[in-house]
């Protein structure tokens, strides 16, 4: 299957390389795709593919979305809503505010009437959005 990974971060590269392993095609995609970013995750899978956005949502036959979730609508808009109608979109996005934690509670950008994955979906009713991957950890 041809899966495109919208996000070059750490859960993007780890489930780009873990589809790789599964002999997946696999396109990460990057807001800027001249970025060295890339440059190691490229080195240690060459069977991988790099472009921007819209050339990994266009490539893939499912979508993973892997990116901040400050950046997650205006990274589905770079890609176009085409490339999106009628496929699946795992969404590993987490709604976690830019603002660092208060007593160790960190704060969400979302409301309690709505989550991130709704206001996607809302944004994009062509595609099919099913959440995953989207746990938090610490270091």
């Amino acid at each position: 299957m041809k899966i495109g990974v919208l996000g070059s971060g750490d859960v993007g590269k780890a489930l780009a390389g873990g589809f790789l392993k599964h002999n997946h095609q696999v396109m990460v995609g990057t807001r800027d795709a001249d970025s060295a970013k890339l440059a190691d995750w490229v080195a240690q899978n060459p069977a991988g593919r790099t472009g921007d956005f819209a050339e990994a949502a266009r490539f893939g036959e499912l979508v993973v979305l892997a990116v901040k979730g400050t950046a997650a609508l205006d990274a589905l808009r770079l890609s176009g809503a085409a490339s999106f109608a009628g496929k699946s979109v795992i969404d590993a996005t987490n709604p976690i505010a830019d603002a660092p934690p208060v007593n160790g509670v960190m704060s969400f950008f979302t409301s309690l009437d709505q989550s991130l994955m709704e206001q996607l979906q809302s944004a994009f009713p062509d595609a099919n959005f099913v959440k995953a991957f989207n746990s938090v950890g610490t270091r």
